[in-house]
């Protein structure tokens, strides 16, 4: 988070603003509007949307500090600008990390599907990933004949059927298949595909290019 303005002066209503990025944004975090300096809204809560989109911050519910009311904001991606607020022109340090608020609902799902094997819950943050079944299979010796490389396929078949709700995949698909419905899955563009299961992003992410 950076300082912003000549000479960083505060704003009427006394918050300074600085510029950072959806990424940093976290419950209690105080974002304004790109095209206003009288508006604030602090960070309430955050929850998982159907799928989480790579790159992609969850969901923030907010409050605006002026009237009181309650909104939603989609999830952006992580190094979009917002414009954050703090009382102190000095305090650039963003708030850590807190849990979303459907996290336990979302774990109970998990375990109902027997999918503990698949994922893994942050405690500190509270969200769901699974690793890159493509080429980290937790399945061994079962690359599929087509893939010199080492990809596996029933890894990412299971991750699909499980974490994704079992979308009408045929056993015998290539990667090339399987890939592509499992973008589609985490893509809000396609609603009819793979969004059942559970919400998850996977890992690693590599955030450096976007």
């Amino acid at each position: 988070m950076m300082a912003t303005g000549d000479d960083f002066a505060p704003r009427r209503d006394g918050w300074y603003e600085h510029r950072g990025v959806w990424g940093e944004v976290t419950v209690g975090t105080v974002i304004g509007t790109q095209d206003s300096r009288t508006s604030a809204f602090e960070v309430i809560a955050t929850a998982h949307p159907q799928q989480v989109r790579y790159a992609h911050t969850l969901w923030f519910q907010v409050r605006d500090l002026v009237t009181g009311e309650l909104h939603s904001i989609a999830p952006r991606m992580v190094n979009a600008p917002v414009k954050i607020l703090t009382r102190d022109p000095a305090d650039t340090k963003t708030a850590p990390p807190t849990a979303p608020s459907d996290q336990q609902a979302i774990q109970l799902v998990i375990e109902q599907l027997g999918a503990t094997h698949l994922a893994t819950i942050d405690n500190l943050t509270g969200e769901i990933t699974c690793p890159d079944y493509i080429y980290d299979s937790h399945l061994p010796d079962r690359t599929q004949p087509d893939s010199p490389d080492g990809r596996n396929s029933l890894g990412l078949l299971e991750h699909l059927r499980v974490a994704h709700g079992g979308p009408a995949v045929p056993d015998n698909w290539t990667i090339a298949d399987l890939y592509t419905i499992h973008s589609n899955a985490h893509n809000p563009r396609f609603p009819d595909i793979g969004k059942g299961g559970f919400p998850h992003r996977h890992v690693p992410e590599d955030h450096s290019f976007i």
